[in-house]
């Protein structure tokens, strides 16, 4: 709230000193020449402040509204394109000029603070769980090999048995959620090789059969054969399709298709998992790679943020849309190997 006011407040003023000028202008008379020019320049100073305050958008609205106002006084006081029309001419050009330079600037330059700041939250962030986590580690899995201990002492009737099996398998499930926060806050290093893109598919297929996480979701290739070998970590890209198809068959109803595609152009090999599930809506779309953010009971939010990790570390680009049908699209981009 106090930020719009402040915004608002900004705005003002900025709209102010463009009327303000545009009324200096027009009140005084022609033959004070000197005067005209200095106010020229004064214009100058809104379109500064609105790219500095509110980027390239809020500098080009400013420069553009000076030239509108401004424009009907020089065609009042038209000399036959003189040299001092030609002088006011330029200035509105040079209004519209610096705007959208300072604004691009003024834009790139928050990008990279926001860049930075995020960064830096990243590094604590990672830090943070790294600490937890080594922390929650020792206690699990002591609490695992006691009650594999206990329940082995027990018959299968006993009641009791089936109460350490549940403990052993949400034990196993926070033991996996130590695994991805641990994975998520070391540093990613890769092991890079020569590999085909469709056999890690292919593989990553296997292994998701192998754990009975299909449920009644048909997955469906649809592989290009022309894709070149790729430098890349096949492991670690593994890691990345096995995850996003989970997630697909997850979002999927049972009955419904999953299909993974693979593609080739000039510049980039693509990987898109296209799901019929809800989709994302428009309100959570900016928060879906953020870590810890997650719509699941079970989950622990690093999924995606680890996959974006692994892709971007490969100088890739993880993307997705929603289907026209319904369901979203993930597509993974990676560059091609560089002869």
């Amino acid at each position: 709230m106090k930020s719009r006011r402040t915004d608002k407040l900004k705005a003002f003023l900025i709209v102010g000193q463009v009327l303000a000028i545009t009324a200096l202008h027009y009140g005084t008379g022609l033959s004070e020449h000197h005067y005209h020019i200095f106010y020229r320049e004064l214009y100058y100073l809104p379109v500064m402040l609105a790219a500095f305050w509110f980027g390239l958008k809020g500098a080009l609205w400013t420069s553009l509204s000076i030239s509108g106002f401004y424009f009907p006084f020089i065609m009042m006081h038209w000399q036959q394109f003189s040299p001092d029309d030609f002088n006011k001419v330029m200035e509105i050009l040079l209004y519209n000029l610096v705007g959208l330079t300072l604004g691009l600037l003024s834009d790139r330059k928050k990008a990279e603070h926001e860049e930075l700041l995020k960064s830096e939250s990243l590094a604590a962030m990672g830090k943070a769980i790294s600490s937890v986590a080594h922390d929650m580690k020792t206690p699990l899995i002591a609490i695992g090999g006691f009650t594999r201990m206990v329940q082995r002492r027990l018959d299968k009737d006993d009641p009791s048995f089936e109460k350490l099996r549940i403990v052993m398998q949400e034990t196993e499930r926070l033991e996996n959620m130590v695994k991805q926060m641990l994975h998520f806050a070391k540093p990613l290093e890769l092991d890079l090789a020569e590999g085909d893109v469709n056999a890690v598919i292919e593989q990553s297929l296997v292994v998701l059969e192998n754990s009975g996480a299909r449920r009644d979701v048909s997955i469906v290739t649809e592989l290009d054969l022309s894709i070149p070998l790729l430098s890349m970590d096949a492991a670690k890209m593994e890691q990345v399709i096995l995850n996003l198809i989970f997630n697909a068959v997850q979002a999927s109803s049972d009955g419904e298709v999953v299909r993974v595609k693979s593609s080739v152009d000039d510049q980039y090999i693509k990987i898109d998992i296209i799901d019929c599930g809800c989709g994302i809506p428009d309100d959570k779309k900016d928060q879906i790679f953020m870590p810890f953010y997650t719509t699941k009971k079970e989950g622990t939010g690093l999924g995606l943020a680890i996959v974006k990790k692994i892709v971007e570390a490969h100088d890739g680009r993880l993307d997705f849309q929603s289907n026209p049908g319904g369901g979203v699209t993930f597509s993974v981009s990676l560059p091609l190997s560089k002869a």
